[in-house]
Formats: structure tokens, C-alpha cells, sequence
């Protein structure tokens, strides 16, 4: 097998690196922007959209009751609302789905 050497610059010297292959594949704990996920376990106070909504980066779309604070989830993409997973007064825990985005 031949080994894959990349260059390294620091201060002006140039090394020789071997990166090892399992470190060049995707980082696969990269949440999918597609689905918002609950940061904290807590309490569905809110609820903003619709399945079927249009949303836009920023745009509310749940208050989470954590820590007697209120969280306000929003879209990190635009998107269609295309399921909610969870409504009023659900028990959610951390990193459950909350809402799924379709991209228009």
C-alpha cells in the first residue's frame, strides 16, 4: 500500500506528513442542519410553525423550557417545515429530533 505523504509548512520549513486515511473521511458527528435537534433536555413550551411552512435562517421555531429559561430554536437553513416531531407541553430529551427541514 502506498503511502499518502502531504506538505506541512510551519515558519517557512517544509515537512513531509503522513495523514492517516481514516482522518481524510467526513466527520460523521456533524449534525445535519436538516434536523433540529434538542441541545438540552426539556420542556416544549411553543410552538412558531407548521408543517409546511416556509422558514429562513433565524426564524423561531419552537421555545424549549429548559432550566426554567426559555430557549428559542431556529432554522439554521431555509427551508420547507417538513415534520414536527414533537408539540406543546412534549418532554424532549437532548438531541432528539425536534423538527425536520426540507431545502426548497
Amino acid at each position: 500500500m502506498e503511502k499518502k505523504l502531504d506538505k506541512l509548512t510551519i515558519d517557512d520549513t517544509e515537512y513531509s506528513t503522513e495523514i492517516p486515511e481514516y482522518s481524510r473521511k467526513p466527520y460523521e458527528g456533524v449534525p445535519d442542519p436538516s434536523e433540529v435537534r434538542a441541545f438540552i433536555p426539556g420542556t416544549i413550551v411553543d410552538v412558531k410553525v407548521s408543517e409546511g411552512d416556509s422558514v429562513q435562517p433565524g426564524d423561531v421555531l419552537l421555545l424549549l423550557d429548559a432550566m426554567k429559561m426559555h430557549n428559542e430554536i431556529c432554522s439554521t437553513i431555509q427551508g420547507r417545515v417538513k415534520q414536527l416531531h414533537v408539540k406543546m407541553d412534549d418532554t424532549v430529551q437532548k438531541n432528539q429530533l425536534m423538527v425536520s427541514i426540507s431545502s426548497d
